[in-house]
């Protein structure tokens, strides 16, 4: 018997020593498995702050080139050095230059309709809401939409009693929330329309034919697309006079919604580090000087 209970104590003591590894095992991987994981984390992380800084750099290129760009010309037109972007190009280190590619772009806010234009005083402006439905009619939104955005504009300044009913508009992806906005509709929107902190004219060196007709009346979709056409083959528009006289209007104020420069850009760029992807998105403000100050940024 006394054999057999040896055996048998040392069969015992031979699971316990597996069980013993098994779980040194497992603990062992876990160890390991979280160290990864703390890695992977790490490195994200430096990655992340790495084009953060990156994107802080593109934003500083943008100011520079709206700078050299109102002392190259007096007009902002789609041949300046601003509205040519940059894709893909290699920010890393001298090692390893390809590891960081930035790609950036800055578009002129002035060239679309701003909704701030709507409503002064919290009371809205109908030859304004006339305008932004032919806008909307000719993009083949319902144009009933115009009156929405006019009372949510109006609503975001201070009336008569001196406080505003609702929050100001950031920009138009504000307009989500309201009734028939849908996604199709929003995405329509996004090249015709801005929203600005203070009412603004419509260049008409980078604006669209649709825009163009619609701030400028009289001169309709058709008319608009034919001096764009001219407009795009270098003939630039000089001064509000020489627009209008272009247009051949016998109206002394057809040129009142329209000027040839710009103040105000939007600036998106995005910078890869490894496997992180980080985008930015500002908006500038570009004094008579020429110096560009940040308005908001948001990554």
């Amino acid at each position: 018997m006394r054999p057999q209970a040896s055996l048998r104590q040392r069969g015992m003591a031979v699971i316990a020593a597996l069980l013993v590894v098994v779980a040194a095992s497992a603990l062992a991987t876990s160890v390991i498995e979280r160290q990864g994981l703390m890695a992977n984390i790490l490195i994200t992380e430096r990655d992340r702050a790495q084009a953060a800084w990156l994107l802080r750099g593109g934003l500083d290129w943008s100011r520079v080139v709206l700078l050299m760009d109102a002392r190259n010309s007096p007009t902002t037109r789609l041949d300046g050095i601003w509205a040519r972007p940059i894709i893909g190009l290699p920010v890393g280190t001298a090692e390893d230059p390809d590891r960081a590619l930035f790609s950036g772009q800055i578009e002129d806010e002035q060239s679309k309709y701003n909704l701030r234009n709507l409503a002064e005083g919290a009371r809205i402006k109908p030859d304004e809401v006339q305008a932004l439905e032919s806008l909307l009619q000719w993009l083949d939104i319902d144009s009933d939409l115009a009156t929405i955005m006019a009372r949510r504009v109006a609503n975001s300044q201070p009336g008569e009693d001196g406080v505003p009913h609702a929050v100001g508009l950031l920009g138009i992806d504000d307009l989500r929330s309201l009734e028939g906005f849908t996604p199709r509709v929003m995405d329509a929107l996004q090249p015709f329309i801005t929203v600005l902190p203070v009412a603004t004219t419509v260049n008409a060196n980078t604006a669209s034919a649709e825009v163009l007709g619609a701030v400028v009346p009289e001169l309709g979709l058709a008319g608009a697309r034919e001096l764009v056409v001219q407009r795009d083959k270098g003939l630039w528009f000089t001064n509000r006079g020489d627009f209008v006289n272009r247009v051949r209007s016998r109206d002394k104020n057809a040129g009142q919604r329209i000027s040839v420069n710009s103040n105000w850009f939007r600036v998106t760029g995005e910078v890869t580090v490894g496997a992180t992807l980080v985008g930015l998105r500002a908006l500038l403000h570009r004094s008579n000087q020429g110096l560009a100050s940040v308005r908001w940024v948001t990554y």
